[in-house]
């Protein structure tokens, strides 16, 4: 009868048909999120380093666990380390059927082989914690005028992005974020995006416990992980770019340089960079060209302002914009501006007087501020408005 029908379990084909209705319903609810990820969310900085195209915002929960990434337009899934720093090295991507291959294993081992001095070594724990308790500080021997005078110099270089009251600026290779704590303290970038690049995880990390135990709003932080020779932002989206330290340290110096010129505004987008002379330290000579330095990728130090300028020229800075001086024994101050107006020369000591008090204010009243928090990615490299300034040395890791 009836009743023993009931009792009767399903067929399997029955089975079947529910669970192929369940799926239907279920589709509308996919597709919305689907839609709901590629609307109006996509990062007006940030692009894929694989392709240039959109990122967009990923955050899933299970239970109690929350997962982040940002994905790429193509599909391209990178994620967000722990909580703290986006990794948005080319390699760290991973799309459909993207796993990681015999072959793509060999490459990263040899590429990190090659580039040992360069950019390993500021991965190991032991230089992040030592980096500001001896290692920076040993930089005065070469001329570096010491963190304060030269974050006055940059404050002062940058004043045109901070007048515009919001703009993109970045640290590359921040380091143990020296820098990036008093660019973000100081507001430079206004009420726009302050972003720390480095290719080590150890400095990014480090960088994040010492702006949080500054006091700086932990929603003001974005740390990325990068390779400035492969620069996850789109074109022109960045009104200052700092690299403190760090070009010696660049195991592909020239395409780095040309992708800072290429996510820079072009009309007055801003470079500041310090870097070592030949003759900084006893003994030190000039790398082979093309930043080979053999024997696992030395350090490089340049022969002359002449040389640095030249190099930024090759990589389409126009030579009206570029000015390089020296300091001391050795440390070179390098100055681009886009667009136009020449970068100027000037000594550190005699832009730290007047900007010190204000950075100092600036500093004093605003650490605990919060930025807008990061959106997420960007369209396929057309022109910004947007920029963003950051710091520290390494093929994207290294000084500050």
């Amino acid at each position: 009868g009836s009743s023993d029908a009931l009792r009767k379990p399903p067929s399997r084909f029955s089975a079947m048909l529910l669970l192929s209705a369940l799926l239907g319903l279920a589709r509308p609810a996919a597709k919305q999120r689907l839609a709901g990820l590629f609307s109006a969310s996509e990062d007006p900085v940030l692009a894929c380093p694989r392709d240039g195209s959109a990122l967009f915002p990923e955050r899933a929960i299970y239970g109690r666990t929350r997962r982040e990434a940002r994905v790429s337009a193509g599909g391209v899934r990178y994620p967000v380390a722990d909580g703290e720093y986006v990794d948005l090295l080319a390699s760290s991507g991973r799309g459909d059927g993207d796993g990681i291959t015999p072959g793509r294993l060999a490459e990263e081992v040899r590429e990190a082989f090659a580039t040992r001095t360069q950019t390993q070594m500021f991965r190991t724990p032991v230089l992040g914690f030592l980096y500001e308790r001896g290692w920076r500080q040993q930089f005065r021997a070469a001329g570096f005028p010491g963190i304060e005078k030269e974050y006055d110099e940059v404050s002062a270089f940058f004043e045109p992005v901070a007048a515009q009251g919001r703009g993109v600026v970045v640290d590359m290779s921040c380091g143990s974020g020296l820098m990036y704590r008093r660019l973000l303290a100081g507001r430079i970038g206004g009420s726009g995006r302050t972003l720390a690049c480095d290719y080590s995880e150890v400095m990014l990390r480090e960088t994040r416990r010492r702006a949080l135990e500054q006091g700086l709003a932990p929603a003001a932080l974005e740390l990325l992980r990068c390779d400035v020779a492969q620069l996850p932002m789109r074109d022109g989206a960045v009104d200052a770019m700092h690299a403190g330290a760090a070009l010696h340290s660049w195991p592909n110096l020239e395409k780095g340089l040309s992708e800072i010129r290429r996510v820079l505004r072009p009309d007055g987008g801003r470079f500041f960079a310090t870097t070592f002379l030949r003759g900084a330290y006893p003994g030190t000579t000039s790398a082979t060209p093309g930043q080979s330095g053999g024997g696992g990728g030395s350090f490089r130090f340049f022969e002359s302002e002449e040389e640095l300028r030249q190099l930024l020229i090759a990589a389409g800075f126009p030579p009206d914009g570029v000015s390089v001086r020296r300091e001391g024994r050795g440390c070179a101050i390098v100055k681009a501006v886009l667009g136009g107006a020449a970068a100027g020369g000037g000594s550190i000591a005699a832009a730290a007087a007047p900007r010190a008090a204000v950075a100092g204010v600036a500093a004093a009243g605003m650490v605990a501020a919060a930025a807008a928090p990061p959106s997420t990615a960007a369209a396929a490299r057309p022109p910004s408005a947007s920029a963003a300034a950051s710091p520290a040395p390494l093929s994207a890791s290294g000084g500050a």
